[in-house]
């Protein structure tokens, strides 16, 4: 499982632009993969025919030529007269090269030069379109995004490279960069356009909008517009749909999938959210750029080329829950091969989920049916259980059952369990994970369920080779092979690097905001908020836990602890059951999950404090909902 920790999201913009054959005759650009980008630059002016009518889009572009494109679509005009030696006045483009060099878009060699007619490389590119991004005023944003070939980049261009990666104005390939490489004219002409379109010249954006309506599992209809404003004035029934480029861009109702590995900006806590590829999200709305949309309660937008949107008339088919023999089970939907690729079983069914029947959830507690009819709510408790818990289970009983488990792989026989009982590094850890648990207050199953999904049972190879048992620095877009001396050292690091300040101290470390409640969650609170992208990852932990539990004889649930979650914002949470002293700390956000340990204290709640505390700690009745769990 990929992280994200201290990493934001890269992501690109744009993808490859079709053209609009309506909109020109047939000609040798028709068809063209950059066919939209190149008819910008013609439209300004920009890229003209050679004296046989050409455009050469497959030939690679010169650094004159892509200083001349940026100038003519940036409308440059004002010139301070900078001269380099080998651009004389009677070259085709300087006066386009001294607009851009006027405007601080391109600079020269230390020699005085330019070489106006080498062909540019995809890192000096980068840094002329970053320069070009400043002078628009375009906000650029967080970016470290990495390339396998990163050290092939100049070091000074690599912010460059970020940047534009970043934006999606320049993408790799299968991971890399490739620098030095030359760019053709066509690909020019695309970076540009997309660096256009994020500047707003709506003349960048030459796709039609295209009204469709879903009759019998289908899109029918053509009426269109060339603007996105006159075509949504347009939409008069629920059943329509705005289509631009093949791919539906507004409807009334229905869900969105991520395409591919993004990061929401939620508005609900104003944090940049990781969220995984083929993940299913609410749809509330659209327009020509962005979609609005709803994951586990956290509200934000998603650009229209990271998503996929679907009105419920034309899905296939969709992720469910269901009841299987008592225990809920959640089945997982590829939306990009259509089939069923994944389930889990995570703890028991909810009693209103009747056998062989499936519902639906946005974020795992509030289910319906296929019709969007309630069903009920359902929080399960090994997922919302705060981790300062203690497990009631003994170091020896924790070392038989991993004993045991590891003996139930090894049978499997899947490859990657293949000695598991005498490899895996999870063998004897019962006696360490009571002791931090003792030490850090952190309940030591939680832990092992931790590791048990992170090291695929302690046999995953940063396990085998690194004695990292949870992914620690294994970030999407840069991983780090950490060595850990021990199993020990690698859980220390977990506990006092990540969990303890960051994930489970309210506030977390300053300038991180990853405190979204000390449970594992959900993307609606705990870790799973920022610690994984998989909005599932905090539930598949949980069945971890769950099924060591139905192996160990449910010692843990059948004496669970009260579970209640904060109602308000701004929460102070206090060492004694009175206003009249200083706060231990102050939940930022509402529906924070506590542990209520003694609701008879005078209009108060006795907790478990999320901080590390000696003694019990103190909230307002008032501000507490004590929730059912299913266990």
């Amino acid at each position: 499982m990929k992280k994200t920790l201290n990493v934001t999201l890269l992501f690109a913009l744009i993808t490859t632009l079709l053209w609009n054959p309506g909109i020109a005759t047939a000609d040798e650009l028709t068809g063209h993969a950059h066919e939209n980008g190149l008819r910008y630059l013609i439209s300004k002016n920009a890229l003209v025919p050679d004296t046989n009518g050409s455009y050469n889009a497959n030939n690679n572009v010169t650094r004159g030529e892509f200083a001349s494109y940026l100038s003519k679509v940036l409308n440059l005009t004002e010139s301070n007269e900078i001269q380099f030696n080998d651009v004389p006045d009677t070259y085709a483009y300087a006066l386009d090269i001294k607009f851009a060099a006027t405007a601080g878009i391109i600079t020269g060699y230390s020699d005085g030069s330019f070489k106006p007619t080498a062909a540019i490389s995809r890192q000096h590119m980068a840094v002329m379109l970053e320069r070009a991004i400043d002078y628009l005023k375009i906000p650029k944003g967080t970016s470290s995004i990495t390339f396998k070939d990163n050290d092939s980049i100049v070091a000074e261009y690599r912010p460059a490279v970020a940047v534009g990666a970043h934006l999606g104005i320049i993408n790799g390939s299968n991971g890399y960069f490739m620098p030095e490489k030359n760019a053709t004219i066509g690909q020019a002409a695309t970076f540009i356009q997309r660096l256009m379109l994020l500047a707003g010249d709506q003349e960048a954006n030459v796709s039609t909008y295209i009204i469709k309506e879903v009759s019998n599992g289908a899109l029918v209809g053509n009426q269109s517009f060339t603007n996105f404003a006159d075509a949504e004035k347009a939409l008069t029934k629920n059943n329509q749909v705005i289509v631009q480029n093949d791919k539906i861009i507004k409807m009334s109702s229905g869900f969105v999938v991520t395409n591919k590995y993004v990061a929401l900006a939620s508005e609900t806590i104003k944090d940049q959210i990781p969220v995984a590829g083929n993940t299913e999200m609410e749809y509330l709305g659209s327009d020509a750029t962005q979609v609005k949309v709803r994951l586990a309660g956290q509200v934000g937008y998603l650009k229209q080329t990271d998503v996929t949107l679907f009105p419920f008339a034309l899905k296939k088919d969709r992720s469910y829950y269901s009841n299987e023999n008592g225990e809920i089970k959640h089945v997982i939907y590829d939306h990009t091969t259509n089939k069923y690729s994944a389930s889990y079983i995570y703890g028991k069914a909810p009693a209103f989920m009747k056998p062989n029947e499936k519902y639906y959830s946005w974020d795992g507690i509030y289910f319906t049916n296929d019709s969007g009819s309630s069903k009920g709510n359902a929080y399960n408790y090994y997922q919302f259980l705060p981790a300062r818990a203690t497990t009631q289970y003994t170091a020896q009983e924790i070392d038989d059952y991993i004993t045991n488990k590891l003996a139930e792989m090894e049978s499997s026989g899947a490859s990657i369990y293949k000695d598991a009982t005498t490899k895996s590094k999870l063998i004897g850890l019962g006696t360490t994970l009571k002791d931090m648990e003792a030490k850090h207050q952190i309940n030591a199953m939680l832990i092992l369920a931790l590791a048990q999904h992170e090291s695929a049972y302690g046999m995953s190879d940063h396990a085998q080779k690194l004695n990292n048992l949870f992914g620690l620095y294994v970030y999407d877009t840069n991983p780090l092979n950490k060595n850990f001396e021990s199993v020990t050292a690698n859980i220390n690091e977990l506990i006092e690097k990540f969990l303890q300040p960051n994930y489970i101290t309210p506030g977390g470390a300053p300038g991180k905001n990853f405190a979204n409640g000390a449970v594992i969650g959900s993307k609606a609170m705990g870790f799973n908020v920022k610690y994984a992208s998989d909005p599932y990852w905090g539930a598949k932990i949980a069945g971890h836990y769950y099924r060591a539990e139905k192996a160990m004889g449910f010692k843990d649930a059948g004496n669970p602890y009260t579970i209640g979650l904060t109602t308000t914002t701004g929460l102070n949470v206090r060492p004694e059951p009175t206003t009249g002293n200083s706060p231990l700390f102050t939940y930022a956000r509402s529906g924070m999950p506590v542990i209520v340990t003694n609701s008879d204290a005078n209009g108060w709640y006795e907790v478990i404090s999320d901080k590390l505390h000696t003694g019990p700690a103190y909230i307002s009745k008032e501000y507490i909902q004590i929730i059912e769990t299913v266990k």
